[in-house]
């Protein structure tokens, strides 16, 4: 869709952002026996035994997929991108995610004085933690079984099975697993 002028864009861009806002407003004060229907509603997908803490931001829920087994902690925020059509966030079986992550799927290219947006997908793999206020930008990909330390900034990929951390995060270690499960 062609809209006339950047003013035009920037408006309707102000009233979603009302409306979001106004819906994650309610959303807050739902019960959790509510919340999570609507939520899954809203998503392009939320799986089985998926906790949604309270206190999350999203824009564009359409573009995101949420699998089986995922915690999310709160102050979690989830910016996909408007501009590329085919962009996701998707976040994959038996995930945690630690309070106040930011997954930031859109930005805008330095390169021009003008910033043009960018934006492209982030795809979390099965079995992976991500600790608290950490930030994944748009195009990474992080592997089964990864470890992203407590306020990391993930700029490129993650290899399967390591622990990552810093800024911009690096290979700290290999994650190794033991075969049995401690409860």
């Amino acid at each position: 869709m062609q809209y006339k002028s950047k003013n035009t864009l920037r408006y309707l861009f102000s009233f979603y952002s009302y409306g979001l806002n106004l819906f994650l407003f309610f959303i807050e004060i739902m019960p959790p026996f509510i919340r999570m229907p609507v939520l899954k509603l809203i998503f392009k997908k939320i799986g089985k035994n998926v906790f949604i803490d309270y206190g999350i931001y999203f824009r564009f829920p359409s573009k995101i997929k949420i699998f089986d087994e995922v915690t999310i902690g709160t102050g979690t925020k989830f910016f996909p991108s408007f501009h590329n059509k085919d962009a996701k966030i998707i976040i994959h079986n038996n995930v945690r995610i630690g309070p106040d992550v930011c997954f930031l799927g859109a930005g805008h290219d330095y390169k021009y004085l003008n910033l043009p947006d960018t934006g492209d997908s982030i795809i979390v793999h099965k079995n992976v933690w991500i600790g608290a206020k950490s930030i994944i930008v748009q195009g990474v990909v992080i592997n089964e079984g990864a470890v992203i330390a407590a306020g990391s900034v993930v700029t490129k990929n993650v290899e399967a099975y390591t622990i990552v951390g810093g800024v911009p995060a690096k290979i700290i270690k290999e994650r190794k697993i033991n075969e049995t499960n401690k409860i």
